[in-house]
């Protein structure tokens, strides 16, 4: 075996990914499922990539734990040893295999692109352990409650994507699926609370960003109204006839009106044009006076009844201040930076770790 000092930047995922997206530039979504990024929301922050990363991450586990349970002796071979922990030839090669029937149309047998993948993969595997050992130093865990909470999550974005995730889970135990995925979960919030949530950026940096991004910091014209909803003719002429006597216009609401904004006196909020129906916007954005209340004679009419709409705000389009937008600036910055820290962080783990690697079994069909 090599220890880890003799493995070139290359070799990291960090120097890998050069040539991969070089040589391997077609499989561009095969390199990122290679790619250990920083573990996410699999409803947003990881993508459905991430759940095709997942499936294979599983499905070799499960394959592990059948070996394990055959007392398969072979399991004593390891392609890599992290801190004294290893990572055993044969459930490198199962997963491996994997990878090469899901990309098998873009690989093509070309060994330069097997070789390249291997050190992919190998290097995936190696951060994955270091995570593990992490998380468990820092007693990084997630119950039960969690991860059916997440499990659920997960089922909803393979069910919305391509039919579910059942034909995968078919041969795999249930115990099986949710220890994987449960390592998966454990690695987010370790990422999460060692990483993420310690990018912070200065006052500077986000007041450097506004005036670099001035014009992206505009805001439409937006009305805040309240409205009342009755389903005929003689109901919306009656409510009419109550607002000229100077009737309170939430009373009338409370009273008569129709629709679930009732039970906020009829406020519909600020909106900007497209939010609510084109009958209302032709209404509401033409309405200046605060207080004002919507034209008498030409009622606003749709299939939910007749509508009367009172002004209760009103701004117009204009650029956006540099305090209101700093949550804004501020979601934007920690987002470009995550990338960056979790590498910088993980190098640092791999670094403080003692890693060698079997170049032969790295380089055995």
């Amino acid at each position: 075996m090599k220890a880890a000092n003799n493995i070139t930047a290359k070799d990291t995922v960090a120097g890998a990914r050069a040539p991969v997206h070089g040589s391997v530039r077609r499989g561009g979504a095969m390199a990122r499922s290679l790619a250990y990024s920083p573990p996410g929301q699999v409803t947003s922050p990881l993508a459905l990539w991430v759940l095709g990363a997942i499936v294979l991450f599983l499905l070799a586990g499960c394959e592990e734990t059948k070996r394990r349970e055959k007392g398969d002796e072979s399991l004593a071979r390891a392609i890599a040893i992290v801190n004294n922990e290893k990572i055993h030839f044969e459930d490198f090669q199962n997963e491996y295999q994997l990878f090469l029937t899901q990309w098998d149309r873009i690989i093509k047998k070309d060994p330069r692109k097997k070789k390249e993948i291997k050190k992919l993969l190998l290097t995936r595997k190696i951060e994955e352990k270091l995570l593990d050992q992490e998380a468990r130093r820092r007693g990084i865990t997630v119950d039960n409650a969690e991860l059916s909470i997440r499990l659920n999550l997960l089922m909803g974005v393979s069910n919305a994507s391509d039919g579910g995730m059942e034909g995968w889970r078919q041969n795999i135990k249930q115990a099986d699926w949710n220890r994987k995925f449960k390592s998966r979960l454990i690695h987010e919030k370790l990422v999460q609370r060692e990483v993420l949530d310690k990018i912070r950026p200065t006052r500077a940096e986000m007041r450097a960003y506004y005036n670099r991004n001035r014009n992206s910091f505009r805001r439409e014209a937006m009305v805040n109204v309240r409205h009342i909803a009755v389903g005929n003719r003689s109901t919306y002429n009656r409510v009419r006839r109550a607002l000229r006597r100077k009737r309170n216009f939430i009373e009338l609401v409370r009273k008569y009106s129709t629709t679930p904004d009732k039970k906020a006196d009829g406020l519909l909020g600020w909106v900007t044009r497209g939010i609510l129906p084109k009958e209302f916007d032709e209404v509401i954005f033409k309405m200046s006076t605060i207080g004002s209340i919507s034209p008498r004679r030409k009622p606003v009419r749709t299939q939910m009844g007749f509508h009367i709409f009172r002004l209760e705000g009103r701004r117009g389009a204009g650029r956006v201040g540099f305090r209101r937008a700093r949550g804004q600036i501020r979601r934007r910055l920690i987002r470009s930076k995550q990338n960056a820290a979790y590498r910088k962080w993980l190098d640092g783990l791999r670094k403080k770790a003692t890693i060698k690697i079997d170049e032969a079994l790295l380089a055995a069909d």
